[in-house]
C-alpha cells in the first residue's frame, strides 16, 4: 500500500520539483550550449560551478557587493586554480589554504555550506587545468559565465514576486505582529502565539545574519532585521513562563495589548518621515504616562514602545567618513579571534576540507592516469560539514553511482552518435537538478551525465570502471579524515553550543558594563542577540531529535538560559533608555562584574549576589528574576 501511495504522489512531486528547478535547468542548458559553441566542450567545468552559484543565489536579495564578489571572485579563483596545477608545491599550498579560507571566512554553523559555491569553482576549475597557452581562453570563458551569472541574477530579482522581498516580509511581519497582539488581548491561545513569535524572531535573525560581512560595515537593512527579530523575541519573552498568567489577569492587559497593536499598524502605514515623526510623538507621550504597576507587563510595554521609537528614527545621514573608519575593528578582531578555536564549527570543518583536498588533488596531480580528477571531485562532494551527513553520503553516493553506471551501460549503445550523447547528457543533468543532494537518487543522474560526456575521450566500459574506482578511493579518504580529524558530531556540537550560550551571557555583561561608561552602538548588542538566538535554535533542534527522557532536563536548562538572556537584554534596554539614573551606575557595575565572572558556567558563588544596593523599580525587578533563574540553572 505504501508503494502504491508513493507512486500516486510521484507525478505531483515531480511537477513541483521540476517547476522549482526549471530556472536552474534553463540556465545550465543555455550556458552549456553557449560555452561549448564559443569556447569548446573542454570548458564545461566552468558551466557547472557557475550554475551552482546561480542556484544558490537566485532566491536571495543580492546587493551590489554580492554581484561584485561573484564576478571578481570567480576570476580570482580561476587564476588560483591554474596556479595550483603548475607545480606540486603550489598544488599543496593552494589546495590547503584556499578551501580553508573559504570555509573559515564564509561558513558558520548557521550557514554551513556558504563556502560551497566558491569552493566548487576553485576545485572544479583545477580538475581539468588549461595549458598556459589556453589560460586566456579559460579566463575569457569564466568572465563570460560570471557576467551572464550577474545578468541572470539581476533578471531573477526583477521577476521575483514581491512577497519574497525583504520589504514585503517586513510589512507582512508587522501585520502578523499586530494580529497576534490583538489575539492575546482577546484571550487567544498563548502557546500558539509564542510558537509563532519564536518562529518570526528566528526568521528575522537569519535574515540579518545573511547580510553579515567580514568587515561588519554599517548596514541599515541588517539592523532593521535585528530590530524586527527583537520585537518578536520580546513578545515571546512576555509569555515565556508561569508568571505570564499573572500579567494576563491584570485589568490593564487587554488595553495595553490593543494599544501596542494599534501602534504597530500605524508604523506599518507610516510611509514618510512626517508620519513617523507624528507616531514618535504619540509613542513618547505614552512612555511619559505609563500607569502600569511594576512587573513583567510594564517592562514589556515600555521596552516595546522604545523599540517603536527606534523604528521611527530617521536613517543616519550618509557622511563622507573614510571606509577604514567605518569598520568596527574591535568587533572584527573579536570575531576572528573567536573563530580560531578548535571548538568552533568553521575552524574544524575548514581544516578537514583543506586536508582532504590537499591529499586528493596532490594525488591527482602526481598520478598521470585517465580521469584522475574524479578522485578529488568525489572527495569534495562526499565531505560535508557534519560527521553524520558525510557518513550518510558515503552510503548513498556509491549506490546512486552504481545505478548510474548501469543505466549508462544499458543506454549508451543505442545513442545516435554525438547529438544523442549531448541530448542524453542534458536530460540527465536536468533531472539531477530536480533531485535532493545527498540522496541516492541524485548521483544516478550526475553519474549518467559525467560518464556519457567522458565517453567522448575514453571507452564506455573503462569510464565506468574508473568512476567506481575513484569513488571508492574518495570514500576511503573521507572516511579516515572524517573519523579521526576533528569530526563535527552533532552531540559534541550541542555541548559546544551550550557552552557558547554561557559565554555569550558573560560577554553581554561586559557590554552592559561598557554601556555604563560610554555609548554602545546598537549594532553591537544586536549582533550578540542574533548570535545567541541562532545558537539557541541550533541546540533546540538537536534536542527535538533526541530521546524524550534525555532531552527533557536539557530542554529545561536551555529554557532557563533563554529567559536569562531575555532578562539581560532588558537590563541593557533599561540602561539605554535612561531607566537607571547615573547615581546607580556604581552599584550596577559591581553587580555586573560579579555576574560576568560567575556565568561561565553559573557558580555557587551566585548565591551571595543580590541587587540590594539598587532601589525598587523595573531594573531591580529584572535583575532579581535573572538571579532567580541563574540559581535555578546552577542547581540543575
Amino acid at each position: 500500500m505504501e508503494i502504491l501511495a508513493a507512486c500516486k504522489r510521484f507525478p505531483g512531486l515531480f511537477c513541483r520539483r521540476w517547476k522549482a528547478a526549471f530556472p536552474t535547468i534553463l540556465y545550465f542548458v543555455i550556458l552549456f550550449l553557449l560555452v561549448s559553441a564559443l569556447f569548446g566542450s573542454q570548458y564545461a567545468m566552468v558551466v557547472s560551478s557557475a550554475t551552482t552559484l546561480f542556484q544558490i543565489r537566485r532566491n536571495r536579495d543580492n546587493t551590489p557587493g554580492d554581484y561584485a564578489r561573484l564576478f571578481f571572485g570567480s576570476v580570482v579563483l580561476c587564476v588560483l586554480a591554474f596556479l595550483a596545477s603548475q607545480t606540486v608545491w603550489l598544488c599543496v599550498i593552494l589546495n590547503f589554504t584556499v578551501p580553508f579560507l573559504l570555509v573559515f571566512l564564509q561558513s558558520s554553523q548557521f550557514a554551513p555550506k556558504a563556502y560551497f559555491g566558491f569552493a566548487m569553482t576553485f576545485i572544479f576549475l583545477e580538475l581539468r587545468p588549461p595549458t598556459l597557452e589556453d589560460l586566456p581562453v579559460q579566463l575569457l570563458a569564466v568572465v563570460f559565465c560570471s557576467a551572464l551569472l550577474v545578468l541572470c541574477l539581476l533578471l531573477c530579482a526583477r521577476l521575483k514576486r514581491t512577497s519574497q522581498s525583504a520589504a514585503r516580509q517586513f510589512q507582512d511581519g508587522l501585520t502578523r505582529l499586530a494580529q497576534l497582539l490583538d489575539q492575546l488581548a482577546d484571550g487567544g491561545d498563548a502557546g500558539a502565539a509564542r510558537a509563532e513569535f519564536d518562529a518570526m524572531a528566528q526568521k528575522f535573525h537569519r535574515m540579518g545574519y545573511e547580510r553579515r560581512r567580514l568587515l561588519r560595515l554599517p548596514d541599515e537593512e541588517k539592523q532593521r532585521c535585528h530590530l524586527f527579530a527583537l520585537l518578536f523575541q520580546r513578545a515571546a519573552y512576555l509569555i515565556a513562563d508561569v508568571s505570564w498568567a499573572d500579567s494576563r489577569e491584570m485589568p490593564a492587559f487587554p488595553r495595553s495589548m490593543h494599544t501596542l497593536a494599534g501602534l504597530v499598524r500605524q508604523l506599518q502605514a507610516a510611509g514618510d518621515a512626517e508620519a513617523r515623526q507624528a507616531l514618535a510623538g504619540r509613542v513618547q507621550a505614552l512612555l511619559e504616562d505609563t500607569d502600569l504597576p511594576e512587573g513583567r507587563l510594564r517592562i514589556f510595554y515600555r521596552s516595546f514602545l522604545h523599540m517603536l521609537l527606534l523604528f521611527c528614527r530617521p536613517p543616519a545621514p550618509a557622511g563622507r567618513v573614510p571606509l577604514w573608519k567605518q569598520v568596527p575593528w574591535r568587533q572584527v578582531w573579536d570575531a576572528f579571534r573567536q573563530r580560531c578555536s578548535l571548538e568552533r564549527f568553521e575552524f574544524r570543518f575548514a581544516l578537514r576540507l583543506a586536508v582532504v583536498m590537499t591529499i586528493s588533488c596532490t594525488v591527482s596531480f602526481l598520478w598521470e592516469f585517465e580521469h584522475t580528477y574524479w578522485f578529488p571531485m568525489h572527495a569534495f562532494l562526499l565531505l560535508q560539514p557534519s560527521y553524520e551527513e558525510s557518513a550518510h553520503r558515503m552510503l548513498t553516493r556509491p549506490v546512486g553511482t552504481a545505478i548510474g553506471c548501469a543505466l549508462v551501460h544499458l543506454v549508451y549503445p543505442y545513442l545516435p552518435g554525438l547529438p544523442g550523447i549531448f541530448a542524453f547528457s542534458l536530460c540527465m543533468i536536468s533531472l539531477m537538478y530536480c533531485c535532493t543532494p545527498g540522496t541516492w537518487v541524485h548521483p544516478i543522474f550526475s553519474t549518467s551525465f559525467a560518464l556519457t560526456m567522458a565517453t567522448l575521450t575514453v571507452e564506455e566500459t573503462q569510464a565506468i570502471q574508473l568512476r567506481m574506482f575513484y569513488l571508492l578511493l574518495a570514500v576511503a579518504l573521507v572516511l579516515v579524515v572524517n573519523r579521526f580529524l576533528l569530526p563535527n558530531r552533532k552531540d559534541r556540537q550541542f555541548r559546544w553550543n551550550v557552552n557558547a550560550l554561557f559565554t555569550l551571557q558573560s560577554y553581554y555583561w561586559g557590554v552592559v558594563r561598557r554601556s555604563l561608561r560610554q555609548a554602545v552602538p546598537p549594532a553591537l548588542f544586536s549582533e550578540l542577540l542574533s548570535q545567541f538566538h541562532l545558537v539557541y535554535h541550533e541546540a533546540s533542534l538537536f534536542l527535538s531529535q533526541a530521546p524524550a527522557e534525555q532531552a527533557k532536563p536539557l530542554r529545561a536548562r536551555l529554557l532557563l538560559l533563554w529567559n536569562m538572556f531575555s532578562e539581560l537584554e532588558q537590563v541593557e534596554c533599561l540602561i539605554q533608555t535612561g531607566a537607571a539614573p547615573p547615581e546607580q551606575y556604581a552599584a550596577l557595575d559591581r553587580l555586573a562584574q560579579r555576574l560576568q565572572a560567575g556565568m561561565t558556567p553559573p557558580r555557587p558563588a551566585l548565591e551571595g549576589v543580590a541587587p540590594e544596593e539598587l532601589p525598587r523599580g523595573d531594573l531591580r525587578y529584572v535583575l532579581e528574576r535573572y538571579l532567580q533563574n541563574a540559581r535555578a540553572l546552577a542547581g540543575t
